[in-house]
């Protein structure tokens, strides 16, 4: 499979670089990897910048309970009762993600959850058929190459493939939608 032309670079962390071309406005959004990493300013997280950008809701979910407990209390604050909620819990089998899909009727997705994006590829298109956007960061080509496979079975079209300047090539986020 070849690979799309890379039509932007990343070139940090800030969310707002980092996931521009993820469609959230009016969908209920599964951030998987949310937590802060290198975010200072919690505006440039990806799941404020994503109810920034009109999200209806978000579910997030990270390993890191420090950054969880600093979202939800942040969200607390700033969204009072819209129903995002933040877990801490790994991603590591198909089952992990098809249930938070299912139970929380996600329509977007942001997916950066350190090579084990793996998990996506035996799902079922009739698993994710509410989700109509996903964001997926890859660190390397096997994963892309997987990812595009994937992205293509179920259905959805790449509108945008950036790389990253400040790590290897092979690592970037892949963009798409489906109609």
């Amino acid at each position: 499979m070849k690979q799309p032309f890379v039509s932007d670079l990343i070139t940090s962390e800030d969310s707002r670089i980092h996931w521009k071309y993820l469609e959230v406005a009016d969908k209920i959004v599964l951030d998987l990897g949310c937590g802060l990493w290198e975010v200072s300013d919690l505006e440039a997280a990806s799941p404020v910048y994503f109810k920034n950008k009109g999200a209806k809701k978000v579910i997030g979910v990270d390993l890191n309970e420090k950054d969880i407990n600093v979202l939800k209390k942040y969200f607390d604050e700033h969204f009072p009762a819209d129903g995002s909620e933040f877990l801490v819990k790994s991603i590591t089998t198909t089952n992990d993600l098809t249930t938070l899909i299912t139970q929380y009727q996600i329509e977007s997705i942001k997916c950066d959850i350190e090579g084990f994006e793996k998990v996506m590829f035996s799902i079922d298109k009739s698993q994710i058929e509410n989700v109509k956007n996903i964001s997926v960061e890859y660190h390397n080509r096997q994963l892309l190459l997987g990812l595009l496979q994937t992205l293509k079975k179920w259905g959805f079209s790449v509108i945008n493939h950036s790389n990253f300047t400040y790590a290897s090539q092979t690592m970037g986020v892949i963009t798409a939608k489906r109609d």
